[in-house]
């Protein structure tokens, strides 16, 4: 037993130093390096073959070696990591940074170290592990996530990414402009994806004068873009390069032969602020954007709390109007059409109403152009026309007469097929006679001389119905072609009223247009009367007929049909 002990004792040295150095090739095993770095900050590499791909063949290189190997943009916040680890004892932190190999590609490396505290002072142990393939995913994830896959530029996501760090990462304001190309949409079934090209490089074209460091393109739908602008801008000032990014886009695209997409709309959100989510602000300005291609000449708008309401009742007006007419929410008032010469009532006008709780009145002129661009104005005018039927019915009952109303009539109507024998049938249900209403019409029939519009003018007057040319004198007014229609009515629009009482020669005209309309046995209508001295201008004249507020105000249905000549007091 003593022999035994005796020579394990012989041996164990020779024993401890074979397995030492054998143990230090077991670290070669793993694809992670270890490393040690002590209180001098020399470091040392258990396992060379890791650190061989970075030229480092010694196995022990002080720490400011390792650092000229680090990636210049990640350098000095490693540097600042490592001596701020330092300061802690027993703290366990990882980093990410790149590595330089010799033929000078850099290596995305994860070092995770561990403090440990002795008398001479604290020292590091951890490990580097390679974690380029990881980055790479990650840069692909990001490239897809925040980029726009055709054309690779930033898209919604980068863009409202970017805005939530705006709030934090800079003392200076900054302003969102979105942009959208106008009708593009139309044309891509006929030119094809390759028209998106095109408009993609006018549009990098129109912002290339921006200074890099302050603004920032995105592409935030297939023909929407965005600008992040950041600095101290003024309105005015954010304004003309809203009107510049304009003008270039389109002198770029007709530059390059296109005549396709060249118009643009824009709204500018002056000043972007953290009491709003980035969703919210986008959504903001893609929607003053809109507000801005249908009512503003230049296509730019600017929000702010006082345009708020103005593009907020804008977009409740496009939305809710199919909604309104469907629940039958809109209201048809009647105003009374009375005979210049024995002051009777012999017709009312149908007006639509649209009353809303968020904001109040909405008259015709805001309504009726959304309903023909969006298609409802079919619907919208069958409502109507029904209303008036029902009127006229119930008007005739109550007061034992033979009472007209007069319909506005849209030429979107006019031109669909179906409208002359749909309205006569309508007519037919409420047992009125197509003699008692009279369709109005706008001058666009004239100046259009569209052959179908003449053709459903004729074939309405065969089924009885009187038609009007409405609001004559508000726009280019031409008799050239009104006494070649079927045309038995003729309203003066009050502008043209008005202004004649004013203007000699305009009353001239006037005085003549009303006889040259009584010889071709056509009505004259006055509208806009407001005071005795109108009334008795224009009867002095030999009109027919005359309307306005000072007979009455549009009245509801249960009230028009109480109005009769005893109510009218003009005396």
């Amino acid at each position: 037993m003593t022999d035994d002990v005796s020579i394990a004792e012989s041996i164990l040295p020779d024993f401890e130093h074979l397995m030492e150095s054998r143990f230090m090739h077991i670290f070669d095993v793993f694809s992670e390096g270890l490393f040690h770095m002590d209180e001098q900050g020399v470091m040392s590499f258990y396992n060379k073959q890791f650190y061989q791909q970075f030229g480092i063949e010694s196995g022990i290189i002080a720490l400011d070696t390792w650092f000229e190997l680090v990636h210049p943009l990640d350098r000095s916040k490693l540097s600042a990591r490592v001596d701020d680890h330092l300061m802690c004892e027993d703290l366990r932190v990882t980093s990410e940074y790149r590595v330089r190999k010799p033929n000078g590609h850099y290596v995305w490396i994860e070092g995770t170290a561990v403090t440990r505290k002795t008398d001479s002072g604290i020292y590091l142990i951890g490990s580097h592990k390679d974690i380029s393939e990881r980055k790479l995913m990650e840069s692909y994830i990001h490239q897809v996530a925040f980029h726009d896959n055709a054309s690779g530029m930033a898209n919604r996501s980068r863009l409202l990414l970017d805005i939530e760090e705006s709030f934090q990462a800079s003392s200076l304001p900054y302003a969102l402009i979105y942009i959208q190309i106008e009708d593009i949409k139309s044309y891509l079934s006929h030119y094809g994806s390759e028209i998106l090209n095109h408009v993609v490089q006018s549009m990098l074209t129109a912002v290339s004068h921006l200074p890099g460091q302050v603004a920032r393109l995105y592409r935030v739908r297939d023909d929407d873009f965005a600008v992040l602008l950041e600095g101290n801008f003024t309105e005015q000032q954010l304004l003309n390069i809203c009107s510049t990014i304009k003008q270039r886009y389109h002198d770029t695209v007709v530059e390059q032969g296109q005549l396709l997409g060249t118009g643009i709309s824009m709204g500018l959100i002056p000043r972007i602020e953290n009491t709003h989510e980035g969703e919210e602000l986008l959504r903001k300005a893609a929607r003053t954007g809109q507000y801005a291609s249908k009512k503003k000449a230049n296509k730019i708008a600017l929000y702010s709390a006082r345009t708020q309401q103005i593009v907020d009742r804008y977009f409740f007006i496009e939305q809710g109007l199919q909604s309104a007419i469907e629940s039958q929410s809109l209201n048809v008032k009647f105003q009374p059409i009375v005979c210049a010469k024995h002051l009777e009532v012999k017709s009312f006008e149908t007006l639509v109403r649209w009353r809303s709780k968020e904001f109040g009145e909405i008259y015709p002129d805001e309504f009726i152009t959304v309903a023909e661009n969006k298609g409802l104005i079919i619907d919208l005018g069958y409502f109507v026309f029904r209303k008036a039927c029902e009127f006229i019915q119930r008007y005739n009952q109550a007061n034992n007469k033979n009472i007209r109303v007069n319909v506005n009539v849209s030429v979107l109507q006019l031109l669909n097929s179906n409208f002359p024998q749909r309205i006569h049938e309508m007519a037919s249900e409420y047992g009125i006679s197509p003699n008692s209403i009279v369709l109005e019409l706008t001058e666009t029939i004239i100046l259009d001389n569209n052959a179908a519009a003449i053709e459903q003018l004729n074939q309405l007057s065969k089924l009885g119905f009187h038609l009007s040319l409405d609001d004559f004198g508000a726009g280019y007014s031409s008799l050239n072609s009104f006494f070649d229609l079927p045309m038995k009515q003729i309203k003066i629009d009050k502008s043209m009223a008005w202004r004649s009482l004013k203007n000699p020669d305009l009353t001239a005209y006037l005085s003549f247009l009303i006889q040259l309309c009584r010889n071709n046995q056509i009505d004259v209508v006055i509208e806009g009367i407001e005071d005795a001295e109108m009334y008795q201008t224009f009867r002095n004249m030999g009109v027919s007929y005359l309307q306005g507020y000072w007979f009455s105000k549009p009245l509801s249905l249960a009230s028009a049909s109480r109005f009769t000549l005893s109510t009218i007091d003009k005396s």
